[in-house]
């Protein structure tokens, strides 16, 4: 699987909120896909993810000498790694539980220096890759709820403002029917056949000479201090 191959996350993330010469905490990095892109324009990137496994692949598959990779079992480390310029949730907030979405926002936050800024990173409403996500529990499933859930969170967080939604669009390459299951449902061997075949029908509709390329929708917010936000009005 090669996720953003044509790189519309960092180029959304350029066109909205200035890293250049920044220093940028990355929450929820994962492998480090989005992670090497950060790095090639902000002045140091820490990169933390609770999975220690997809720590270790990113420690091991890429490396900067402007960029941490660190567990942080909470999602969000404590201050002892100094403040930042701009905290980045990569596709991370939906997945923190909704009771604790406040408090992880507020956390980031406290790592904030002065006039910081937050950016927010979430899956989007459509595109194939949703759906497949949605109708076959493709990958980590629906999560309509949880991301409804982020959105309120933000909305309601104290002493920020939320800045306009921008959408756009990023692809999913895979080679070919066997690299999406075995990538997105690994435990498809245990499934009926008949649910194998609709997804293999699923598939067919999207290949190209590349492979199979699946799209999903993605929204960016910019969250700043009301203050911040008040004073440039």
């Amino acid at each position: 699987m090669l996720q953003d191959p044509t790189n519309q996350y960092i180029a959304t993330i350029l066109s909205h909120c200035d890293i250049r010469g920044k220093d940028v905490l990355e929450i929820g990095c994962g492998k480090g896909r989005i992670t090497r892109d950060l790095a090639k324009y902000a002045r140091r990137v820490v990169a933390v993810d609770p999975d220690a496994c997809a720590i270790d692949y990113a420690r091991t598959s890429f490396y900067a000498n402007n960029v941490l990779f660190m567990q942080a079992l909470k999602g969000v480390p404590d201050s002892s790694i100094g403040n930042f310029d701009i905290v980045i949730y990569t596709l991370s907030l939906h997945h923190v539980p909704e009771t604790e979405m406040s408090k992880s926002l507020l956390s980031a936050a406290a790592l904030l220096g002065k006039d910081g800024t937050i950016v927010v990173i979430e899956p989007g409403d459509g595109g194939s890759f949703t759906e497949a996500k949605e109708r076959f529990g493709a990958g980590s499933g629906d999560e309509r709820p949880a991301r409804e859930a982020a959105i309120r969170n933000m909305l309601e967080m104290n002493g920020w403002t939320m800045g306009e939604t921008i959408a756009f669009r990023t692809q999913f390459r895979f080679d070919d029917d066997d690299d999406f299951l075995s990538s997105m449902l690994p435990n498809y061997p245990q499934q009926p056949e008949s649910f194998v075949n609709d997804v293999r029908r699923f598939l067919e509709q999207h290949r190209t000479a590349d492979g199979i390329i699946l799209e999903a929708d993605r929204r960016l917010n910019v969250l700043r201090p009301s203050e911040y936000v008040n004073s440039h009005d």
